[in-house]
């Protein structure tokens, strides 16, 4: 049986599903961070509890970084 976070309206799976599907390469060649394919958080779900981090690597800029 598949239950919904009543809070988010979303199965597991499905919020699951906002993460980036871009390649690692794809996303970095596209000036995109290769962590969170540009989205700038991270989505993750366990027994319903939805949890959303900002990404670590971008910091929510969803921009690749720059070097210096």
């Amino acid at each position: 049986m598949t239950t919904k976070n009543p809070r988010t309206g979303m199965t597991d799976q499905q919020w699951e599903a906002q993460n980036g599907a871009l390649h690692p390469d794809t996303a970095r060649a596209r000036g995109l961070c290769w962590h969170c394919s540009g989205i700038g958080a991270l989505f993750t779900a366990f027994r319903s509890e939805h949890v959303k981090v900002v990404c670590p690597d971008c910091k929510g800029t969803g921009k690749a970084r720059v070097n210096a």
